[in-house]
């Protein structure tokens, strides 16, 4: 589930987990969330991350058998259905959806041609996401294998505009923006509103291409 309407710029973090009441405890611990377990059944136990009673994230289990726990990011968009439309024709894969998240929204989930899944929201009753401050989310960052293949895929569906910048040893930092905002103009860093709007490009040294959402604040060095 994710909130807020704003097209093109993160508006929702969540975690799935293979062990979400041991997670709950640790980020309780770790943030001072005070998680609320939606009652519902059809939500499936997601709970409700909240800080200072802003909705900050959400926490669930496996959203597919065998998945490992990680962090998905969702961006907004004010046509869910258009959207996946356009993942396909750019070479994208729908892995979920288009579909109706209870009364709150209209959601799916998405892999980019490099192999990173990310989601969108189309949000109804559910908009509130709470960031841009300690212990919340700062920062959406992919780590791709093939980062050429990746800016153009973003470029295409979202609209998002690349800003390079060189970081040493050949390497190249890219952050994206939006009519939202404007990417920071120092490489691999930002000023303290952008992170919430500008995600990012970067070479992986990993075996996989992932995107990754960073907090806010003093914690950041524990970031998912």
């Amino acid at each position: 589930m994710a909130a807020d309407t704003g097209s093109g710029r993160p508006v929702w973090v969540e975690l799935s987990s293979t062990d979400v009441d041991r997670a709950r405890d640790f980020y309780r611990r770790l943030f001072g969330w005070d998680i609320e377990v939606i009652a519902d059944p059809q939500y499936g136990g997601y709970g409700m991350a909240r800080l200072d009673g802003d909705d900050v994230a959400g926490l669930g289990g496996q959203q597919m058998p065998g998945a490992p726990s990680m962090w998905n990011v969702y961006v907004g968009t004010s046509d869910v259905d258009d959207l996946a439309q356009k993942v396909s024709r750019a070479g994208g894969t729908v892995i979920a959806g288009p579909f109706n998240v209870g009364d709150q929204g209209r959601m799916a989930v998405f892999q980019d041609p490099t192999g990173a899944s990310i989601s969108a929201w189309q949000a109804a009753g559910m908009r509130r996401f709470g960031q841009d401050r300690p212990n919340t989310f700062g920062w959406a960052e992919l780590n791709s294998r093939n980062v050429d293949t990746a800016i153009r895929f973003y470029e295409r569906i979202i609209g998002w505009k690349p800003q390079a910048s060189d970081v040493g040893g050949g390497q190249t930092y890219t952050e994206f923006s939006s009519t939202a905002a404007r990417a920071s103009p120092a490489p691999g860093r930002c000023r303290p509103r952008c992170p919430t709007t500008c995600p990012a490009t970067g070479r992986s040294t990993s075996p996989s291409t992932t995107w990754t959402g960073r907090p806010t604040g003093p914690r950041t060095s524990a970031a998912a």
